[in-house]
């Protein structure tokens, strides 16, 4: 989905998915990105709380240098995730943040507030637009 009033693209995952439903889910959210031109995401995994190694390592090695390489500028990831998820999250997710945010085009934060999570990317959104 595509917040026209925001300029960002809302992912939800309503129920656990299999890693290659994940995959198709990002590069199709990648694909619908890049036709709007939105750097802007709201990747809401409420409710897909599975914690699958061999995904996050595909995010860490292959997703973010590509997403990375596909606009002019920065994007801004804000994960929403159910508290318990964030409690649970290990070194492993923590490090997928810390290298996406080295690479300096991909800045990713995680919330468990949407209200939070929209903020941070209203934030974003005024520093693209001064940029």
């Amino acid at each position: 989905m595509h917040r026209v009033e925001t300029g960002t693209m809302v992912c939800r995952w309503l129920c656990e998915v299999t890693p290659t439903e994940m995959r198709t889910s990002y590069q199709y959210l990648l694909a619908e990105a890049q036709l709007l031109g939105s750097r802007l995401w709201l990747l809401d995994i409420r409710r897909r709380n599975n914690e699958d190694p061999e995904t996050a390592q595909w995010l860490l090695d292959t997703f973010m240098p590509t997403l990375a390489a596909h606009f002019g500028g920065p994007t801004f990831l804000s994960y929403l995730l159910s508290p318990s998820h964030l409690v649970r999250i290990n070194d492993h997710a923590l490090n997928i943040v810390h290298v996406a945010q080295l690479q300096r085009s991909v800045h990713v934060a995680l919330f468990n507030e949407e209200g939070a999570a929209n903020e941070w990317l209203v934030q974003q959104a005024g520093k693209l637009s001064v940029a």
